[in-house]
């Protein structure tokens, strides 16, 4: 059978008992709230058309002088498949409490408490969770013993980092630094966006959500701490969404003391079908294989790009 994926080893018996599981809480950050841009239905490797027009005036003559520029780019997107594969015995759980809410017999089956806790309060989040770490911080070149699933593609820093971006040297973000750090990224970003002649509507920040609180702390510490409109004229707040010089802060899966600003539209998640990145299959193999086993499978595909990666700033250690 496949590598056991439920470690009981702490879990001790000695007669019925509680019947309730607690855990720390998965972090919910929902890629759909981003502003970020979404190709559907995708399944393979597919373009992304970007185009530009300039030099359309020029000084009047009588004749006919045809002049301007249109130029049009491309870049592309291709989707990773992504798997999970989890297996168990039934048998994992009779020499613990739980084997209270199961029989060792045929009828026998996942126990109601670890099934409510697992399948309704932690796996689905849990994938949610690694699909954003895969958007965010994916690396085909990475090699960590952990989050394994990072290697499938490249993702949005992968991107930037190859890519004319605009670079800032950042730092290890504190609350002392932080507000500065921000600055600095945004000033970057729109001395790019001026460089560039672009509007900046829609520009956003990004920041890993830990990085977001940091942010939190130090602007409650600049100005009138339990405001709940403006704090001063480049800080807002406005309920849980704060905003620097006019931009809005958008706490990510991204990596710890980076901070990417630019336009969110221009961020692309491609996919067959979102869904697909929560929905899961359990399977009894005693109706197979004969296993006295089951087995819980998901598949899904993601894909990260970028147009005009030169629109963005990205500010790093």
């Amino acid at each position: 059978m496949a590598e056991s994926f439920i470690n009981v080893d702490n879990l001790t018996y000695a007669g019925k008992e509680g019947q309730e599981i607690f855990s720390k809480s998965i972090m919910d950050l929902d890629l759909r709230s981003y502003g970020i841009s979404y190709m559907d239905n995708l399944k393979g490797k597919q373009k992304l058309y970007s185009g530009d027009v300039d030099d359309v005036w020029q000084p009047y003559t009588c004749s006919f002088t045809p002049e301007g520029k249109v130029s049009l780019a491309e870049s592309y997107i291709e989707p990773a498949a992504i798997k999970v594969n989890l297996e168990e015995c039934y048998d994992k759980f009779w020499n613990t409490y739980l084997v209270e809410q199961t029989e060792i017999s045929l009828n026998g089956g996942v126990p109601q408490t670890f099934s409510d806790w697992f399948f309704n309060k932690k796996l689905q989040p849990q994938m949610k969770k690694e699909y954003q770490e895969i958007f965010w911080r994916g690396d085909k070149a990475y090699s960590g013993s952990t989050k394994k699933f990072l290697k499938v593609t490249d993702g949005i820093e992968k991107q930037l980092g190859a890519s004319k971006a605009v670079k800032v040297t950042g730092a290890t973000l504190t609350v002392a630094n932080v507000v500065a750090q921000v600055e600095a990224a945004v000033m970057a970003a729109l001395g790019q966006a001026a460089k560039l002649e672009v509007e900046t509507d829609g520009y956003k920040i990004f920041m890993n959500y830990a990085d977001v609180q940091l942010l939190r702390i130090a602007l409650g510490k600049l100005c009138c701490g339990n405001s709940t409109t403006d704090v001063f004229s480049n800080y807002t707040k406005n309920g849980d969404k704060i905003g620097v010089l006019g931009f809005e802060v958008v706490p990510t899966m991204q990596s710890r003391d980076v901070i990417i600003v630019g336009p969110a539209s221009n961020l692309v998640l491609g996919y067959d079908t979102f869904d697909s990145s929560i929905e899961y299959r359990i399977i009894d193999m005693r109706q197979t294989t004969g296993d006295n086993a089951f087995r819980v499978l998901a598949l899904s595909n993601i894909a990260a790009g970028i147009v005009l990666p030169d629109l963005f700033a990205v500010a790093k250690p």
